[in-house]
């Protein structure tokens, strides 16, 4: 069980949630417009990374808020799609990838907000496993715009692929837990 701190919002975790939601907006016009791979690069690696880091930070310190585990995974989420919606709409990626990503976690939100559960449902193994691999197919892609390293983007559209279908196991996965859980409160009431 996750261990939260009271009232405390105002965390260094947090702070860097917000900086990956921020990031996103940048990283998706620099996708759809084709320039600037370089930096397009370096800020899909600081919206990877900062999802390890804000986790490590909060765990490390004890700065783990109940903020802090409900916009973690919204941040990764809204990330992931958009970004992956900007690569399909710049032909950089198969439409399937987006589509896929996409309804899964459309159907995932919307099954939280229908059963009403109390708490989005933690992350698994396998889940966090497939964001990692997720990102680094992004990363691959997106540094497979730059010339010199062209050669990275047919990688990072496999990796994506494989992602994408781990997406759907645990994105199964994630609905047969709000399910357990949904029952559980039922009882509970």
């Amino acid at each position: 069980m996750r261990t939260t701190s009271h009232n405390d919002w105002a965390t260094i975790p947090n702070g860097i949630t917000v900086l990956r939601f921020l990031l996103v907006v940048p990283i998706c016009i620099l996708l759809i417009s084709d320039a600037r791979p370089v930096l397009t690069a370096t800020l899909l690696l600081a919206f990877g990374l900062s999802d390890w880091v804000d986790g490590f930070i909060a765990r490390k310190f004890g700065q783990v808020s109940r903020l802090g585990i409900l916009l973690d995974p919204i941040a990764d989420r809204l990330g992931i799609v958009s970004i992956a919606i900007a690569l399909v709409a710049s032909g950089l990626i198969p439409l399937w990838i987006g589509l896929v990503v996409f309804l899964t976690d459309l159907t995932l939100l919307c099954t939280y907000f229908v059963l009403r559960l109390s708490a989005p449902p933690g992350s698994t193994m396998l889940g966090k496993f497939r964001t990692a691999l997720f990102m680094l197919g992004l990363a691959f892609v997106a540094v497979g715009r730059i010339d010199e390293l062209s050669w990275l983007a047919l990688p990072g559209i496999y990796i994506l692929s494989a992602s994408t279908v781990l997406h759907l196991v645990v994105g199964f996965g994630y609905l047969l837990i709000m399910r357990t859980e949904a029952r559980k409160q039922k009882t509970e009431q």
